[in-house]
């Protein structure tokens, strides 16, 4: 064997790259394309599966009370090839005590009374994209209008601190829109250990 060769040479370098920085588990997205997730190192471990949602929608939960909202996932994105996206066009037909459309995540192991970081990206098209609210355990902890980063320019960062007493959590985006057709978009959802 020639380690020389190009075609051992490309094989050692394509090994050292995965030891060097190692990879997770992936998953086939709806085109049928495989995606493996670069492994982060030194990061606490985020116990929400899928929060780049670059493998569709599963083991999310996506609601839609009303039918004057669509869900997708699709481009753009804060990182990656997807991101979560509801589309509003007006008026409204029957949202859930103003909610359009809302995605729940799969219930999440953690340690009770430990702070942990929610963070995630939102995107807004205009200035009136309603807003979105957070959730954990159904009680509502946050809420984010399409004029407290900016809109119609790159996805915005959202961080909070939350510290569960139980030992399961699950999160709650909720969308709800004014009068205005509108996209909005979160991605990037993680919730680590502080």
């Amino acid at each position: 064997m020639n380690l020389l060769s190009p075609n051992c040479s490309l094989k050692l370098l394509a090994t050292a790259v995965l030891l060097t920085f190692g990879v997770n588990a992936g998953c086939t997205n709806e085109k049928g394309l495989h995606y493996l997730r670069p492994a982060r190192r030194r990061l606490p471990p985020n116990v929400i599966s899928n929060g780049d949602f670059e493998c569709g929608f599963a083991p999310w939960t996506v609601q839609v009370p009303d039918p004057a909202a669509n869900y997708y996932v699709g481009t753009p994105s804060y990182s990656g090839s997807y991101s979560f996206q509801v589309h509003f066009t007006p008026p409204a037909v029957s949202p859930q005590y103003g909610v359009s459309a809302r995605i729940i995540s799969a219930a999440a192991t953690v340690q009770p009374n430990v702070p942990y970081v929610l963070n995630f990206w939102t995107w807004f098209d205009n200035g009136d994209a309603g807003f979105i609210g957070v959730m954990i355990n159904d009680v509502a902890i946050y809420t984010i209008d399409a004029r407290d980063h900016g809109y119609n320019g790159p996805f915005t960062n959202n961080t909070l601190t939350y510290t569960p007493t139980t030992s399961s959590v699950t999160l709650k985006f909720e969308f709800l829109f004014g009068n205005v057709a509108s996209w909005d978009r979160i991605d990037d959802v993680t919730f680590v250990p502080a």
